[in-house]
This record gives structure tokens, sequence and C-alpha cells, in this order.
């Protein structure tokens, strides 16, 4: 499979995406927001989702793996796949002015985009949201007994009070599945940091935010692994402030 509604093939380079050690992301300084739209129904999507597993060690990345639904009637109905990240995507689609959707795509900090396989392009995308002079929202997300997240959101230097949208993802370490069917079948894929579960706890006008919010989600035993927060200009726009804790194990 090439990608979905689009006719732009995948452009592999040799480029390689430094990874940092494994540590927890320093509160004081936002991460940079790499989401991974992918599927398991998707024949193209395998070194994306490899990719992001090497970016997901960055502690200067936080890195998300969004499963779309749109490659479910092909004969495998991807577990981790969610509606929402389909609307999600197609709501990047409509900022960036693009006529379509497709997987293995990567969304840099709700700005930049790029086949998610293109190790170089990738790259690109993280340096110059590096570049782009920081968040002007700052975030920090604490684990607190209970199984809990204590969240504060308040103004970066920038003092922006443009409204923004803030969603809380959850999402697992890593996840492996045997694929029986579909286009990939035949193969035991391994995805990181799957998102399990994304919504809006609150709206940002420039005003300080605080929370306690659940790391268990909905329905779990035990909190998810890792818990972020994403400030976000509305309907698919730039991400503003972002945080992130992930759990000892």
């Amino acid at each position: 499979m090439k990608h979905a509604l689009v006719l732009t093939a995948a452009t592999i380079v040799s480029t390689f995406v430094a990874a940092a050690p494994a540590r927890a992301v320093d509160a004081k300084r936002q991460p940079v927001v790499v989401e991974l739209f992918t599927s398991q129904g998707c024949y193209s999507c395998p070194p994306a989702d490899r990719l992001l597993g090497e970016i997901a060690k960055r502690r200067d990345v936080l890195a998300l793996s969004f499963h779309v639904d749109y490659w479910n009637y092909l004969g495998w109905k991807d577990p981790f796949s969610h509606r929402w990240a389909t609307v999600r995507q197609r709501a990047y689609a409509w900022s960036m002015k693009r006529a379509s959707v497709y997987t293995p795509q990567a969304i840099v900090n709700g700005r930049y985009q790029a086949v998610g396989s293109n190790r170089g392009a990738v790259a690109g995308m993280i340096r110059r949201a590096q570049d782009d002079g920081g968040a002007p929202v700052a975030v920090t997300v604490k684990r607190v007994p209970g199984g809990k997240l204590d969240v504060t959101i308040e103004p970066g230097a920038s003092r922006s009070a443009a409204v923004a949208n803030v969603w809380l993802v959850l999402f697992d370490k890593a996840r492996t599945t045997d694929i029986p069917k579909g286009e990939n079948a035949g193969k035991k894929l391994t995805y990181h940091h799957v998102v399990r579960e994304f919504r809006m706890l609150a709206d940002y006008a420039g005003k300080p935010v605080h929370r306690i919010v659940s790391a268990k989600g909905k329905a779990g035993a035990a909190p998810y692994y890792g818990a972020a927060i994403l400030v976000q200009r509305p309907r698919g726009g730039r991400v503003v402030g972002a945080g992130v804790s992930l759990a000892a194990n």
C-alpha cells in the first residue's frame, strides 16, 4: 500500500535521527510533539513505526502513535485504531489545506508534515520546531498518589492569550501484535507510544489552568505508562505547549 487517498510516494533517505538516552522529559523544557498517523492495515507503515520507536527514546521529543481506522476494511481491524485518531488527522488536513489524508504521516507540533518513514524529513521538522523559539505556554505534568496527574498550564514568556484546547493523551509504552490478515499478514509488528485514550480537558485563554486528572483513563485498573498534555490551537492548529509524565517501568 502506498498512502491513503494520496498519490505522493514515500521518499526514503538514510539520514539518521539521533536518539538521546531514554530519560524522563524535563518539565522545564517543552518537548517537540511528533504524531505518527499509522495503521496495522497499512503495508507502508512498519518502517515509520520503527522510526517512531527510535524517536520515542529522545527526552526532547514527545512521540505519539495515533492509529487511524480507515484501513480496517481491508481484512484486518487494527485493535488500536480509533475514530478520534482519524478525526484528528483530518483536522490537520483541513488546517494545512491538504485535500486528503494518508499513512504513514508524521505531524510535528501541529505545524509541519511529511511521510512518517522519511528519516531526513522527520529529523528536519524536529530541528525546525526546536528553532521556532520554544512553546509560548508552559506545561507541567506530575504523577501524584492514587494514579493521578497534577497538571499545571501557565503563560510562557510571550504571555500569549490566544484560545487553545487542552488535550489529555494516555499511551502505552509499546505493544506487539501478530498480524494474521490484511496487507501485513504473517508479520509480528511492534508499536511505540500507542495512544489509547485522547480527550479534551479544558480550554486555555492565557490564564493559568490547574487540574487533577486520572492517569488510569476511563477503564484502566492501572495508570498508563505515558500521560501527556497538549495545548493546541483549535481545529488542528499549532501545538503551543506540551508536557509528559512517564511511568518508571
